[in-house]
């Protein structure tokens, strides 16, 4: 936070040590042209403060594509990330019991809890566990049975 502060008094301070400079070398010009100081310091003045202001106004627009630039690029490379997830069986019944305590009326949210049931229940490295998996997934079915739930067919194409 302190570089910050730096960086942002530096910048202040170059800005205001080239806006003198170029205040008198506009006095300066606009004096050989117009031969009058009192002229020649109106426009000076009138011009670097329409300057300034154009300048403050480009920078803000400058600094907030940039900052938008930045955040799409780190937000590509967050969703370009790789994710090494390793799962041991008790993590695997952990998930599968607190599926089964899900209470959803949501049709959606019923249908892809069924399918990560049946995809575990399908993996046979996970045999050992099948019978808790099992076990988890009828409670979960039996929380869910009375209820009247809209389900569309492809998502009630699955086994039960």
């Amino acid at each position: 936070m302190t570089e910050h502060k730096i960086e942002w008094k530096e910048s202040l301070l170059k800005s205001i040590i080239y806006r003198s400079i170029t205040l008198v070398l506009g006095t300066l010009t606009t004096y050989f042209i117009t031969g009058s100081i009192a002229v020649a310091a109106g426009a000076a003045l009138l011009t670097e403060a329409v300057q300034s202001v154009n300048y403050f106004a480009y920078e803000m627009v400058w600094s907030n594509l940039s900052r938008r630039r930045l955040e799409k690029r780190i937000l590509e490379k967050i969703g370009m990330r790789e994710i090494d997830l390793k799962l041991d069986f008790s993590s695997i019944k952990e998930l599968a019991y607190q599926l089964s305590q899900l209470d959803t009326f949501v049709p959606e949210i019923y249908s892809s809890t069924k399918r990560i049931f049946n995809n575990m229940l399908k993996n046979e490295s996970l045999a050992e566990i099948h019978e808790e998996i099992e076990k988890y997934k009828q409670y979960f079915k039996t929380v869910h049975s009375g209820r009247k739930l809209m389900i569309s067919k492809e998502n009630n194409n699955q086994p039960d």
